[in-house]
Parts: structure tokens; C-alpha cells; sequence
């Protein structure tokens, strides 16, 4: 299952970015990380409260029926590899779901955070900063194929 699931995922890479020029959507532009994202079109920036921005929340998006959401957060880890990231995670993962793979160039530790009700993206920066991108509920039908869509257009800013 796991082979299926990183066949699936490599072909996904090849072709996500060149899908979400086809589909309705836009690019978000994280300039405090120096990245860019697509995200579908009715994903709407939602304010962040300051106690949730003290805790590393970035960026928030909701949709427009207010079903699903996407998160960006950063928590600074010290010493972290992407390495160590995927250990962690997998430690904690009763599933046994996380898998590390590169997007668009950057190593990235995937996840179904089933406590959570999401899907996680998590890349190590520079800084030792864990950068999470997160959208949900997990719970919801085409979850995992819309979250693989949108991570895969994962990049460096230009």
C-alpha cells in the first residue's frame, strides 16, 4: 500500500503544478517564508486571533460555506532534520501514515493528523523553523485528494 500511495504521490508532483494553472484557483504568495502555494478558488484569508498568531499560527483560509480550511503555522525545533521530523512523526502516528518526499524540490514529512481532523505538510527552513501547512476536516470525502493537490504545488517563491 505504501509503494501505491509514493507512486501515486511522485506521479502527483510531476503534474501539480501544471493542474492548478488548469483549475480555478490561485497562487498564494508567503513572502515571510519565501514560498507560494496554490489554493483553490472560494478559499477566502480569514484574520488570525493574536493568541493563535503568538503560537505560530501565519495564514488562514476558509472556505466560502465555511466546510474546510487551510492553515499555515511555524514552531521553531531547535536542532531538526526532516530526518528527525519524520521520526517524531511517525512515533506518534498510531496509523502509520507519514511519509517524507520532495515537492517541487523542498523534503516534506506528509501526514493525516487523525486527532487534529487534517492533513499536514510539514518542511524543516533554514532556521529550524517546522513549517506546517494544514487543511481539513480530514473527515470529509475528497480531503486527501484535494490536500495532495494543493501541497504538490508547493514552491519557492519567485
Amino acid at each position: 500500500m505504501k509503494k501505491v500511495l509514493a507512486l501515486v504521490m511522485m506521479i502527483c508532483m510531476l503534474c501539480g503544478v501544471a493542474m492548478a494553472e488548469e483549475q480555478a484557483g490561485d497562487f498564494i504568495v508567503m513572502d515571510m517564508l519565501g514560498l507560494k502555494i496554490w489554493l483553490p478558488a472560494g478559499m477566502n484569508a480569514v484574520e488570525i486571533p493574536e493568541e493563535q498568531a503568538a503560537a505560530g499560527r501565519l495564514l488562514g483560509y476558509e472556505a466560502d460555506d465555511h466546510t474546510a480550511y487551510f492553515v499555515v503555522d511555524a514552531v521553531n525545533a531547535g536542532e531538526m532534520t526532516p530526518d528527525q521530523m519524520l521520526a517524531n512523526v511517525q512515533a506518534s502516528d498510531p496509523e502509520g501514515n507519514a511519509q517524507m518526499v520532495q515537492v517541487n524540490g523542498l523534503t516534506v514529512v506528509i501526514y493525516k493528523n487523525t486527532a487534529a481532523d487534517c492533513y499536514t505538510a510539514a518542511l524543516v527552513d533554514t532556521n529550524n523553523n517546522i513549517i506546517m501547512f494544514s487543511m481539513g476536516p480530514a473527515a470529509d470525502a475528497d480531503a486527501a485528494a484535494v490536500f495532495e493537490y494543493v501541497i504538490n504545488t508547493l514552491q519557492i517563491a519567485e
